[in-house]
């Protein structure tokens, strides 16, 4: 019999029906036998059963282990038939296991190559980000020395404000103004950067160093609103105005 023994809720079993078969044993008698010596065979766990109606009845089939089946058989009368039940049961229930064991090693050796194949490419993904993130970043310090540069000869030309005095309120907003739309430079003050610095720790201080390239694409993103801000900050501060007139 293939289906002699078989899997139910994580464990190996057979049933009444299938012993009764191969041990040519009345399935009464089988039952009588289960029924009788039900407290010997739970030494061995739970005798499971299921209710199958046959001929209008609810008829109880019982579960057995590998033990509680190998029990039963001890409890019947050694004739021949039942010493081969015997003999067909005890190998059924090793095939069933060596089966079981085999599938489960299949699925550690696809797991485990699957898990081999998402590192390489994991591996290799962080590779390219930090070859991506090193040429971004040369190519930003290239462009901000150049604007640096711009920005220190053109100082040099405005005459609209004096640094040789503390600057007010306004004319810090105006210069703060015309290096953002100007050169794309963001200015800030003590405070200010400890809240954009603290903005961006708080976010990324889980991601490990191989994930450098997201901390760089969260600084860039807000540097890019903050610089967005005072880029049209006149705009924005109407808006503002607006808003808290309603």
């Amino acid at each position: 019999m293939n289906d002699l023994v078989y899997s139910l809720n994580g464990g190996l079993v057979t049933d009444q029906n299938k012993i009764s078969t191969i041990s040519k044993v009345d399935i009464n008698s089988i039952q009588r036998l289960i029924r009788n010596y039900k407290q010997d065979l739970e030494c061995f766990g739970e005798l499971g059963f299921e209710l199958q109606k046959i001929a209008k009845t609810n008829k109880k089939i019982y579960f057995l282990n590998e033990q509680q089946a190998t029990l039963l058989l001890t409890y019947m009368k050694n004739s021949e038939s039942v010493r081969n039940a015997k003999k067909v049961l005890v190998f059924a229930f090793y095939q069933m296991k060596e089966k079981l064991r085999s599938l489960e090693q299949e699925k550690e050796k696809a797991r485990f190559k699957a898990l081999s194949s998402e590192n390489q490419r994991l591996n290799s993904l962080n590779h390219h980000q930090k070859i991506g993130y090193k040429s971004q970043l040369a190519q930003q310090k290239e462009k901000y020395e150049n604007k640096i540069k711009a920005l220190k000869y053109d100082l040099e030309k405005k005459k609209q404000l004096s640094f040789k005095r503390k600057l007010s309120v306004d004319e810090l907003i105006e210069l703060r103004k015309i290096l953002a739309k100007d050169y794309d430079i963001v200015c800030f003050r003590k405070w200010e950067y400890m809240l954009f610095a603290e903005s961006v720790s708080v976010k990324n201080y889980k991601l490990e160093k191989a994930n450098d390239f997201f901390i760089y694409k969260d600084i860039k993103d807000k540097f890019n609103s903050k610089l967005d801000y005072w880029q049209n900050r006149d705009e924005y501060e109407e808006k503002w105005k607006k808003i808290l007139r309603r």
